[in-house]
């Protein structure tokens, strides 16, 4: 799925001493973001197509048929449908349930894509509807789709709460962080690396603090660190900065949040 703002992962570690500033709900601001790093490299060509920086990478016949994918705990099947040659419609189940879709279309410039969809994929069900775009930084092989080449997610976009905000709560040395979709963790800061509960992908997430103001997050899958996550807290306790680093696919991401 395209859905590109992982607030699941804002995983904050905060001392007893600021409860009052910490506590509460965040929202992340989509037109804050900041993409880098590895750009994502799609080819659909000949009848195929392949996200090679997907976590596992995968290849499918685009026929419009569910096709397995192994290796990824959140969807074990996607369908790929050619509807022209600027649009393309993707589907994903996971145990035969829909977990969501995507429609993507090119820009007439071959410079932008739009993705609108929607993430079904939360432990509760609760969707996440977004419309969001990449811009091209690479071409696309020849006689491929326009889908094809490498991209780089933009800032801004429409994203519903869901996918946006997270609860915080504090108790002594222990932090509960809890999602809308359902996923919730307790850890204790310093501790050691705790289960996110409800995450079909069983992640595990250590808390390290960095500085007064400051923490970093390791997520860890199956043994192996899938992301690097700092947060960085104004003050005032109004503004949290974010920044992640994909230890998978070399991506990295950076938005602020605002206290609700």
């Amino acid at each position: 799925m395209r859905f590109a703002y992982a607030v699941p992962l804002l995983l904050v570690a905060v001392p007893a001493a600021a409860q009052s500033v910490f506590d509460g709900t965040w929202k992340a601001d989509t037109s804050s973001a900041q993409f880098g790093g590895k750009p994502q490299d799609r080819t659909l060509k000949n009848g195929s197509y392949t996200c090679s920086t997907c976590t596992p990478p995968y290849t499918v016949k685009a026929d419009g048929r569910f096709q397995p994918v192994r290796g990824n705990p959140y969807l074990d099947e996607t369908s790929v449908t050619v509807v022209d040659p600027s649009t393309v419609k993707f589907a994903y189940r996971r145990a035969g349930k829909s977990t969501g879709e995507d429609t993507v279309t090119i820009s007439p410039d071959g410079k932008t894509a739009t993705w609108k969809g929607v993430d079904r994929s939360a432990v509760n069900g609760t969707p996440v509807e977004y419309d969001v775009q990449d811009t091209r930084v690479g071409a696309a092989p020849a006689g491929a789709h326009a889908l094809s080449g490498t991209w780089l997610a933009k800032s801004g976009g429409q994203v519903s709460d869901a996918g946006l905000t997270v609860t915080l709560k504090t108790q002594g040395d222990t932090i509960t962080v809890i999602n809308p979709g359902g996923e919730t963790i307790t850890a204790r800061f310093g501790g050691p690396a705790a289960p996110v509960v409800g995450d079909p992908g069983k992640s595990m997430v250590k808390f390290v603090r960095t500085s007064a103001s400051s923490y970093t997050s390791t997520t860890m899958r199956d043994g192996k660190v899938m992301s690097v996550n700092q947060v960085q807290v104004s003050p005032d306790g109004r503004t949290l900065t974010y920044k992640s680093e994909n230890k998978q696919n070399g991506g990295t991401s950076q938005f602020t949040a605002t206290k609700q």
